[in-house]
């Protein structure tokens, strides 16, 4: 196998999607990003909030909570992210989203899941669940990028990737568009428990005991007011989980920067 990897690299050598420049050595660090493009888009370990992945408002404390932490109510957990939304990594995830491939999602959760493996192992996730996207916008795009993110985690992590537990039940405007108010208005209500489970006698849908206890690592591509991956947390603890984790491709800093500094 290693014979034949080897000679597909040389008759077609894996070209980095950052740069465009060949990728030296694909086998050796298993990333098909090179490694001067990886450190453009890595937010190095320490400046960023462990508790939002919030890079501009770290405080230096004895907490895990920056400013917004502390003024914000987030349900889940943590946010474990691997870099800024700005720059390569904004222009990359841009390109992501509109990659019916998934060869622009796989490449940059391979890197999510190298530089933030201990993270993402220390959440104690036992299933991986992607942010859906609503049938009508998935139409239209033809792909949702946390599915592709989600896949490259669970093969990484051996942890199961579960899609059927939420469902996106109504269209709602692009996030990006919206206040920081505005968008957890948009999605109040968006979601809801889907997975399979038993029915009492007027037919009303219990919930499944499978996610009872269990941690859960919810997967987007950007996190900004954090206001989508709360609504989801909240159909995920209501259903029983035990703890939610989110874990994103890059963190924007949103409302709260324009209007802090």
């Amino acid at each position: 196998m290693a014979f034949f990897t080897g000679l597909l690299d040389l008759l077609c050598p894996p070209i980095c999607p950052v740069c465009g420049e060949v990728v030296e050595n694909p086998a050796g660090n298993h990333l098909p990003i090179c490694s001067a493009c990886v450190h453009k888009i890595v937010t190095p370990d320490g400046q960023f909030c462990r508790r939002c992945g919030g890079r501009r408002f770290v405080v230096a404390n004895n907490t895990d909570e920056c400013a917004r932490c502390r003024t914000t109510p987030y349900r889940f957990k943590r946010a474990i992210v691997l870099g800024e939304y700005d720059n390569d990594l904004r222009v990359l995830v841009l390109r992501m989203k509109i990659d019916r491939t998934g060869i622009l999602a796989f490449s940059i959760a391979k890197t999510l899941a190298q530089y933030r493996r201990s993270d993402l192992e220390n959440a104690g996730a036992d299933y991986i669940v992607p942010v859906p996207m609503h049938r009508l916008r998935r139409a239209d795009r033809g792909v949702n990028s946390p599915d592709f993110i989600a896949e490259e985690l669970g093969r990484s992590l051996k942890i199961p990737v579960v899609r059927h537990f939420i469902r996106r039940v109504r269209p709602t405007n692009l996030q990006h568009t919206l206040s920081q108010r505005a968008r957890g208005e948009n999605v109040a209500d968006a979601f809801v428990w889907s997975s399979p489970g038993f029915r009492d006698r007027l037919g009303f849908r219990l919930f499944s005991s499978s996610i009872a206890g269990k941690n859960v690592l919810l997967i987007d591509d950007i996190l900004t007011t954090g206001s989508t991956c709360n609504e989801v947390t909240k159909v995920l603890l209501s259903a029983g989980a035990s703890s939610v984790t989110v874990a994103v491709l890059a963190r924007a800093e949103g409302d709260y920067r324009r209007s802090s500094g």
